[in-house]
């Protein structure tokens, strides 16, 4: 990394993360200690790199977003629970 690109790289606090990812400050520290969210220790602060921030907001998948591969299946219809009916002919 080039010596400007450290100068351009915004560090944030616990809570600022908390506000930019709308979670409340434990959540945060937890994703962090948990090595999920990469984070810095300078004495008693954790700090974070927006840029790993929001690296780790774009690879966080909710569930409800995951393709069901069970549900392509051409005319089926999936309901979410592993049910696929037959469609009528």
């Amino acid at each position: 990394m080039a010596a400007n690109d450290y100068q351009n790289s915004k560090i944030l606090t616990v809570q600022e993360v908390a506000d930019i990812l709308r979670v409340h400050r434990s959540t945060i520290s937890r994703y962090a200690m948990s090595g999920e969210l990469r984070s810095y220790v300078i004495g008693n602060r954790r700090l974070f790199k927006e840029t790993e921030v929001w690296a780790f907001f774009e690879n966080r998948i909710s569930p409800e977003s995951r393709v069901d591969q069970r549900c392509v299946f051409g005319k089926e219809k999936c309901h979410g629970n592993g049910y696929h009916p037959k469609t009528q002919s």
